[in-house]
């Protein structure tokens, strides 16, 4: 199944990855499958407006969001099947972990028995069991993300979007999580787009990752390609890692440049 965002400077890709470069075109460029793509930028660049256009939460002002082809810029956000991770994490105050955990079930029209077979997995996947029935309002920050987390998770969409979930753990809990949720997508397949300010969560967690500028995708590739091939100037600069000289190119053949640098 593939996703795509067209009409706009770049698409963003979602499970059968394809992009558009450049203004809008009609040819989709197939990259590969793959379902962990996480998205970096600067604040305001566009990353959470993204997943709320992916979500239905937001319209488009132009261009087209296609599933499978198929436009879904009419298709309300319970049509879709997509779960969004607030950064504010936004649980039920009046229950308890496993409440919460259930409550996206219920909606969904579950019984009783079926609900509590689902959800009672998540909090160990998590490492939450030990607080499954506290109250939420007795959790730290990162407890609470992961409920929100395993509430979105219970409820097996075909697309999770976390948005910046990893903010509030403590910098130990931070890395142990980035292996969890790996191991998460890939036991159950869901297709991750999953924001974050942090390049080592990117790099250490992504099949692919898109860094956005001013509401364009600068660049979306492999960790691998987007640290030792940066497209432009400004992803060089913002990874910050990278030495950059200035200088003419004086003769180019195939695997070799030949340069004047300034």
């Amino acid at each position: 199944m593939a996703w795509f965002v067209s009409g706009l400077n770049e698409t963003l890709p979602v499970k059968v990855l394809g992009f558009l470069q450049g203004q809008v075109s009609p040819r989709i460029n197939a990259i590969g499958s793959f379902v962990f793509v996480t998205s970096m930028g600067a604040s305001g660049c566009g990353k959470t407006t993204t997943l709320r256009m992916l979500a239905g939460l937001e319209a488009p002002s132009e261009g087209v969001i296609r599933l499978s082809g198929k436009p879904i810029n009419d298709l309300p956000t319970w049509a879709r099947d997509t779960a969004m991770v607030w950064q504010c994490r936004a649980p039920f105050p009046f229950l308890n972990l496993r409440g919460n955990v259930e409550s996206a079930l219920k909606m969904r029209g579950l019984g009783r028995a079926e609900r509590r077979k689902r959800a009672e997995q998540w909090p160990d996947r998590l490492h939450i069991t030990e607080v499954a029935q506290c109250n939420v309002a007795r959790l730290s920050g990162g407890q609470r993300q992961r409920v929100a987390l395993a509430r979105s998770l219970v409820v097996e969409p075909e697309f999770l979007l976390p948005d910046k979930p990893l903010s509030a753990p403590d910098a130990a809990l931070k890395v142990r999580m980035r292996s969890v949720r790996k191991n998460l997508q890939r036991e159950t397949g869901i297709t991750f787009v999953y924001v974050t300010h942090s390049q080592s969560e990117a790099f250490s967690m992504a099949d692919r990752v898109g860094i956005m500028s001013r509401g364009v995708i600068e660049q979306i590739a492999t960790p691998q390609q987007v640290c030792r091939t940066p497209r432009t100037r400004f992803l060089a600069d913002f990874q910050r890692s990278s030495d950059i000289f200035s200088g003419r190119v004086r003769a180019a053949a195939a695997g070799w440049t030949r340069c004047r640098c300034a």
